[in-house]
């Protein structure tokens, strides 16, 4: 006894007859799963590298300075936060998220535990680079003036190459015999001679040690290329391998010393904010 043909599969059947429909050999299905994780897999890697960038930028924003550079800290944060980067890691992750979902089992994983995994991924990679040097040759890949975009360190020379705001930064050049005075020449490439008798005990290990380094002075007319310094601080940046630092300069004569707790003149103390530049420490960044 036969049976009437099925109407669902009958149409199933001319459906594929129609459509000239054949199936497909297995090597394209593994073929696009690879494929899938291969663009997740990149998409995560982008995401390291824009991780590593943001981690440069913060270690680099100068954030013990943020009350000499710009009075107040929303001010400082706007100016310094590492928006582009973390927008480029959530775009990323999000891309990774996308494709990995996209292959043969990526379904039946949460979102939750896909995006924390590509976030700890991307972050965990990230650190590594950073660590070897790729956040920086990132940034410095980049130029000093890209389209959209200010690297952090092209805005730190900006905030500090101020004279008339009290603030200067580059490279000691030469010392006196003693500590009383130096050259310094910024990072526009102007040079300075910096009067330094109101350095005290850490300034003057700084100045000591020479390389590049951040002066709060007095202000001075746009005229003026000589600067009285009222405090120093060696200016160092984090992620860089340590033979890319500037070999230090030596003072071949300190003269007397000079403590700490020795007073400044009363022009130092009459710049902002004397109080806050007397607590900084001096690591450099």
């Amino acid at each position: 006894m036969t049976h009437p043909p099925d109407p669902l599969a009958k149409k199933v059947f001319d459906r594929i007859e129609q459509g000239g429909l054949a199936p497909r050999p297995r090597w394209e299905f593994v073929l696009k799963q690879y494929f899938f994780w291969m663009l997740g897999a990149v998409a995560v890697a982008l995401g390291a590298f824009a991780f590593s960038a943001a981690l440069f930028e913060v270690q680099n924003a100068g954030w013990r300075f943020y009350s000499v550079t710009h009075g107040d800290f929303l001010s400082f944060f706007l100016s310094v936060a590492p928006f582009l980067w973390v927008a480029a890691l959530v775009l990323f992750i999000a891309l990774g998220y996308y494709n990995i979902r996209a292959t043969r089992r990526g379904y039946r994983y949460p979102l939750a535990v896909i995006a924390l995994g590509a976030v700890l991924t991307s972050i965990a990679l990230g650190t590594g680079l950073y660590a070897a040097g790729l956040g920086a040759e990132l940034e410095e890949s980049l130029g000093d003036h890209p389209p959209f975009y200010r690297p952090i360190l092209t805005q730190e020379h900006s905030f500090w190459v101020d004279p008339q705001g009290g603030r200067l930064a580059g490279t000691v050049v030469s010392l006196g015999s003693t500590t009383d005075s130096f050259v310094l020449k910024d990072f526009d490439g102007t040079l300075w001679s910096v009067s330094a008798s109101d350095l005290r005990g850490p300034d003057i290990v700084a100045l000591a040690r020479g390389g590049t380094v951040r002066v709060v002075g007095i202000p001075q007319t746009a005229s003026s290329s000589v600067f009285h310094a009222c405090f120093l601080f060696p200016w160092a940046v984090a992620g860089l391998p340590s033979g890319a630092l500037p070999p230090p300069i030596y003072v071949p004569d300190t003269g007397p010393e000079i403590s700490s707790t020795t007073p400044r003149s009363q022009e130092c103390r009459g710049i902002r904010p004397y109080a806050r530049l007397r607590t900084i420490d001096g690591d450099g960044f």
